[in-house]
């Protein structure tokens, strides 16, 4: 089971002091059946008047903090120490097809097995469920392809006809521009994938994480590495969850760090909050991830 290093600088300068500040943070990395979060530090400077943590809706977990002095610079650093195993993957051919895996999806919904199902199959706040979405699988159900392979083949799809362009989107990009170029990054093509993937019946999370900084030799790097990443979980009955990276065009392995897990962007963002003054503000990051043995 491979152990990683993780850092997080976050930093935010104000042209004029700030003189309070109010931040949200989902850096913690989750503990999952294939991830154990071994250790985790948090430093805030200046130092905070007061820190809180507690898991969320999602079972992330959530820091808050307020400052309360006059400052013209923040700066926001975890550190934590990640065992990562590599996720079991169906067998081919094993799981049910796109048609079977809808109806077993709406049976464990409507029966109470899987209630909480169902905030993952509708339109969120950064997802909205675009019929242009929901055409970009249009002939990949032909011979009731099992739905492993469906993803597998949604991804490729994607891979073919989106690009990654880090200067064509911001984080407040509406997924419909998206689809009109063709361009986005990581966020934007996990949501796109989500609301095609939710419009299809199947429920879908977005995850939020890292990348392995410098990939094992051989192994080719991922877009997205050096940076928060993103991307998706779909449930497929009898198989679970299970985690894609669209931008990538691969399932995940034990190079993704998983940090959070929500309905789309706006609920696991890693640093989000408010100032009082300061004027305009940069904020800058930077992430790496290393092998520990």
């Amino acid at each position: 089971m491979p152990l990683y290093h993780v850092t997080h600088h976050t930093r935010y300068r104000h042209r004029s002091s700030a003189t309070a500040a109010w931040q949200s943070l989902r850096l913690h990395p989750r503990d999952e059946p294939v991830q154990h979060c071994e250790g985790f530090e948090l430093e805030i400077r200046p130092l905070p008047a007061d820190l809180t943590s507690r898991p969320d809706v999602f079972g992330n977990r959530h820091h808050l903090f307020t400052l309360r002095e006059p400052h013209t610079e923040l700066a926001i650093t975890s550190r934590s120490l990640v065992r990562r195993d590599e996720p079991a993957l169906p067998a081919p051919g094993s799981t049910p097809s796109l048609a079977v895996a809808r109806a077993e999806v709406s049976t464990v919904i409507a029966n109470g097995s899987h209630f909480s199902l169902e905030q993952f199959l509708h339109a969120s706040p950064s997802v909205p469920l675009l019929p242009a979405a929901r055409e970009l699988a249009a002939g990949l159900e032909a011979g009731d392809r099992p739905g492993f392979e469906w993803l597998a083949a949604l991804g490729a799809r994607f891979g073919k006809e989106f690009k990654f362009d880090p200067e064509a989107t911001t984080v407040s990009t509406p997924l419909a521009e998206v689809l009109e170029h063709r361009r986005g990054v990581c966020q934007d093509f996990a949501h796109l994938f989500i609301s095609c993937v939710r419009q299809h019946g199947l429920p879908a999370a977005y995850v939020s994480g890292y990348l392995l900084t410098t990939p094992p030799p051989g192994k080719p790097r991922l877009r997205g590495a050096d940076a928060s990443h993103a991307w998706v979980s779909v449930f497929l009955p009898g198989s679970g969850w299970i985690d894609y990276d669209p931008t990538n065009t691969c399932f995940v392995a034990t190079g993704h760090i998983v940090v959070a897990r929500g309905r789309d962007f706006s609920d696991v963002s890693p640093v989000k909050g408010l100032f009082t003054g300061g004027g305009a503000h940069t904020l800058a990051t930077a992430i790496t991830v290393v092998p520990a043995n």
